[in-house]
Formats: structure tokens, C-alpha cells, sequence
């Protein structure tokens, strides 16, 4: 086969999945420099591709179903002659096989787990980072990988990140007690503990997260003495990223602020309960701190209770602990 001249990455959710995808596209770059390479995302999380050098397009898909993914396909059909499908599921696999007659796809399951999961029996993937796995897919085509994660910091998005985080003094730590499903929220008044200490210390806090985070914004509000020195909820995913990038740390769950900060090379202190710090940590200067029991990690992406009924591997996590490596890591 010919080097591919036209090649589409298809990568649509969620947030942290997304920036994580991105290693991915250094190493195609410098095996087909020559080749034009666009992307596939949610509407959401495009400000963070466009503006990439190595990207010539991004598309973006919308949430409503598979149909949403037929118009896309149309108009994407038979312009590339390979797509990296990243996301392997319904929607991508329409716009796949309308866009390039050849496609490699990331695969977490084997056929038979496929199966097993629609009955609820799906154990973590822990063998290899997320970023590993990704490159998987890229190595019929005789991809090395992973790189660098990478998004885009537009001149606006630092603009919004500079006018938010205005007044705020240096050292300043950026605290993101929100994630997507409750067991892996450390609790917000354990943040807490943690912001009054390092307020202490002359740290500024800063909050960090998205509009999905209101009732642990409030929780950690009803609980500290300290002072939030700025509040990033309002800001769009870019600005986000270029505030994450002014920080001197991030103290987050695990989510998608965590991968944005290795992004744009903010430390990342991840706090890891139900999910894998082997697949999802940050790498250093990054560290991911967990408990370590015998019953995590226990999934993939986290629910929204524990199957053990306990909680111990966030509900132990001491803040004290927490305390300690942020400020280790602040001295470095």
C-alpha cells in the first residue's frame, strides 16, 4: 500500500478521552509527513483541536443518536483513504466506512468481553495507559506512538484564562473536586481541609471544572475558610486548559481537567479510587495517588455507587496524604 494521503481521526468523547487521543497525532505526523490529516469530535470539545498545526480540519458530530452521524458521513464519504477510529462505537463506525475504504480501529474488548459486557460483567482494563492503547491501533500502518498530548490554547482562549484569573497571586492551585460519576469524587470537604491548609501556606485557590460541578463547587464552598481566589466554571473548555496552563499545580479527581493539565504542562496531582492509575494517570512531573486496596481498581470509567458498598478507596484517601504530596510537589 501507498502512503495514505488523506487520513481521518475519529475521536468524539469524552472530554478526557479526547486530549488523550490526541498522542496520536505526533506519531502519525512523522511517519506520513506529507499526508492531510483532520478529526472527528463532539461540538464541545473542538476549540481544543482546532488551530493544531498538524490538523488541517476538525468535523463535528452531533450527540443525537446514530442518525446524527448519517449527514457527516455524506459528506465525508470517500474523501480519505484510511480512518484511525479511536471511539469504535455506532456513530464512528458509520462515518468510518462512508469516509476511507481502509480502517483500524482501538479495541479495549475482546469479542467475547463485548458480549459479557451487555450483561454488566466488564473488569478494568489495566494492562497498558490509555495513551498505549491508542497507538495500538495505529500499528498496521507501522505507526511508533504515543506522543505528547496536545491542545490548542487560542489567542482568545488566553485572553478569557488571563481576564478569569486576574489578581490571582502566585503560587496559585487550582482544586477540581468534580467528576462525571459520584465514586470517583473524593469528598469535597476533604478539599476542603486540603484549599485551608494551603491557604495557609500563601496559596492562592483556585476552582476548577465545568458547569456539571455546581454541587461539589457548593460543597467545598459550604466547607473551607479559605478564600477562592477565582472560579473557572463559566469558562469554555480552551480557556479552561490556558487557566490550567497559569496554575503552578492541579489537585483533581480523576477527570478531564487532569489530562488537560498535562496538556498544556501543568503538574497534576490525580486522586485515583475506582478507576486505573495505570490507564488514566497523568505521567511526570504528574502523579496520580491511590490507596492501592485489593478490590481497586474495579472499572473503567467509574458509576455511580461502589460495588463493594464501602467506598474505602476514596472515602480512606486522608487529606492529610493529599496535603503532603501537594505540597512536595509545590516545592519542586
Amino acid at each position: 500500500m501507498s502512503d495514505p494521503q488523506n487520513i481521518l481521526v475519529i475521536r468524539y468523547s469524552a472530554l478526557g478521552d479526547v486530549v488523550l487521543a490526541t498522542s496520536v497525532l505526533e506519531p502519525l505526523r512523522a511517519r506520513f509527513p506529507k499526508a492531510r490529516i483532520e478529526w472527528v469530535t463532539d461540538a464541545l470539545y473542538a476549540p481544543l483541536l482546532e488551530g493544531l498545526p498538524v490538523l488541517a480540519a476538525v468535523h463535528r458530530l452531533g450527540r443525537e443518536g446514530p442518525n446524527a452521524a448519517l449527514p457527516l458521513a455524506g459528506r465525508l464519504r470517500g474523501r480519505f483513504d484510511v480512518v484511525v477510529d479511536l471511539q469504535n462505537k455506532v456513530r464512528s463506525t458509520l462515518v468510518a466506512r462512508a469516509a476511507a475504504p481502509l480502517r483500524t480501529a482501538f479495541k479495549r474488548r475482546s469479542a467475547v468481553r463485548a458480549v459479557l459486557s451487555v450483561f454488566g460483567a466488564d473488569p478494568p482494563l489495566v494492562r497498558a495507559h490509555a495513551t498505549r492503547l491508542y497507538a495500538e491501533a495505529l500499528k498496521p500502518f507501522g505507526v511508533a506512538g504515543p506522543g505528547p498530548l496536545k491542545v490548542n490554547l487560542s489567542p482568545q482562549a488566553r485572553a478569557l484564562a488571563a481576564d478569569a484569573l486576574q489578581g490571582v497571586e502566585a503560587p496559585a492551585v487550582a482544586l477540581a473536586p468534580g467528576a462525571r460519576w459520584a465514586t470517583k469524587r473524593w469528598p469535597a470537604e476533604r478539599f476542603a481541609a486540603v484549599a485551608d491548609a494551603l491557604a495557609s501556606d500563601g496559596v492562592s485557590i483556585v476552582l476548577c471544572g465545568g458547569p456539571g460541578d455546581r454541587d461539589a463547587f457548593a460543597a467545598f464552598r459550604a466547607s473551607t475558610r479559605a478564600k477562592v481566589a477565582a472560579d473557572l466554571s463559566f469558562l469554555p473548555l480552551d480557556a479552561l486548559a490556558a487557566a490550567i496552563a497559569r496554575v503552578q499545580l492541579l489537585v483533581a479527581c480523576d477527570s478531564g481537567p487532569v489530562h488537560l493539565a498535562t496538556a498544556v504542562g501543568t503538574p497534576v496531582l490525580a486522586l485515583f479510587g475506582p478507576t486505573s492509575a495505570t490507564r488514566w494517570g497523568p505521567p511526570p512531573p504528574g502523579r496520580a495517588l491511590s490507596l492501592g486496596l485489593k478490590c481497586s481498581p474495579c472499572s473503567n470509567h467509574g458509576g455511580d455507587y461502589c460495588p463493594e458498598g464501602h467506598h474505602r478507596c476514596l472515602a480512606d484517601l486522608a487529606p492529610e496524604a493529599v496535603l503532603a504530596a501537594a505540597r512536595e510537589m509545590l516545592r519542586r
